[in-house]
């Protein structure tokens, strides 16, 4: 059955966030042309009604809105902003090949200045790849391709209608190829089905043989309709695992699952991914894109203080220390003054007075800058 496209104008378009997206997607902003997804893979989070408007998650496939207005809406929303980074676009066939609406959002970034960061499943991106390289040059563009699995029968029951994995990993190779740097969202993670060590490492080392430069993992949300798919789904690759899906996020049959699996699960598997990405050359985080200027070192901080909050995680700490650094990343990454300065001028009380900087905090802050005052930094974070 052929999508049906619903055009429409929206008043916005530009979603501001509070904080930087650290340590995942490093973004300030988001901006999308299209409210749906042709390949309506079962566990797509954006089935939930919330994601749509209040409209029938199942038409989330078969229904696309197309904002058809997304380009001037962005160059207008845009104009007033500090520069930063942009998750941007949707290269979802056919909506993509027919409206041409992520190209137009490109070049509104480039005219603008923008850094942008793209997650994507297809490999349509490539044919805006100039694009990407002239935004490359003049700031920076990240891609981040979406696989869950190498596992065909995973991909199979999960994302039917999806771009083949390995036409995913040909895109990557050719974006690395051009500089830009790319990785993999290995995201969902499937419980039972996609978790054990041997189907990350592939999808790990597929990643490094393809020019990817990172692998971020992330645990299967359930929510609604997007979880009841998900369940039939699995129920079709291996009924065993439903009873042990549904004990992972406490469903019963008359309730409601858990939004995400335990805790412990997630610091497992992270920890896993963790050591094979090192096992195998690769960072676990996106390495942050940082504009250069006064304040380019209270984005490195932060980007220290968000990687701290995300290993300790990790190792299942406290939930008080996790959020302490949390925290401290914030009012770091939103400091109005140049904390390097601050420091050479008042010393580590200086840096304990910003507000929300313990102690210990602020010690580990300050062994921080004594390695940025030997790091010729320009517009990039050291690796991780």
């Amino acid at each position: 059955m052929r999508p049906e496209f619903e055009e429409y104008r929206p008043r916005k378009i530009v979603n501001g966030h509070k904080h930087a997206d650290g340590p995942w997607f490093w973004n300030r902003y988001s901006a999308h042309p299209y409210v749906g997804c042709r390949a309506g893979c079962e566990f797509c989070y954006s089935r939930s009604r919330r994601y749509l408007g209040g409209r029938d998650p199942g038409s989330y496939d078969s229904h696309i809105r197309v904002k058809t207005n997304a380009p001037e809406l962005l160059r207008k929303e845009l104009s007033p902003l500090e520069p930063d980074i942009l998750a941007c676009g949707d290269w979802q066939m056919p909506a993509e090949s027919r409206y041409r609406l992520s190209r137009r959002m490109l070049e509104v970034a480039l005219e603008q200045g923008f850094p942008v960061v793209i997650i994507e499943r297809s490999p349509l991106l490539v044919r805006d790849l100039d694009l990407l390289k002239r935004i490359n040059e003049d700031t920076w563009a990240g891609v981040i391709y979406s696989i869950s699995s190498l596992d065909p029968d995973i991909k199979t029951a999960f994302e039917p209608r999806s771009p083949s994995v390995e036409s995913r990993l040909r895109a990557m190779e050719e974006l690395s190829g051009a500089g830009i740097e790319v990785g993999t969202a290995m995201m969902p993670i499937i419980p039972f089905l996609g978790d054990d060590e041997g189907r990350l490492e592939e999808v790990i080392e597929a990643t490094r043989d393809h020019g990817g430069g990172f692998v971020l993992a992330g645990g299967l949300t359930m929510e609604g309709e997007q979880a009841r798919r998900t369940l039939a789904a699995a129920e079709g690759l291996d009924p065993a695992i439903v009873p042990l899906i549904r004990e992972m996020y406490g469903w019963t049959e008359s309730g409601k699952p858990s939004y995400g699996p335990p805790d412990e699960y997630s610091a497992r598997i992270g920890r896993l991914v963790r050591d094979l990405c090192r096992r195998h050359g690769l960072d676990y985080r996106m390495p942050r894109f940082i504009l250069p200027g006064p304040l380019a070192v209270n984005k490195w901080l932060a980007e220290r203080l968000f990687l701290e909050s995300y290993d300790l995680e990790l190792e299942e700490a406290g939930k008080h220390r996790v959020w302490a650094y949390r925290k401290a990343a914030w009012q770091v990454d939103d400091h109005p003054e140049n904390i390097e300065c601050i420091h050479r001028g008042e010393g580590l009380n200086g840096i304990r007075n910003i507000e929300g900087i313990g102690a210990s905090i602020s010690r580990r802050m300050a062994e921080w800058l004594s390695e940025w005052t030997q790091t010729e930094l320009v517009g990039r974070s050291t690796p991780i």
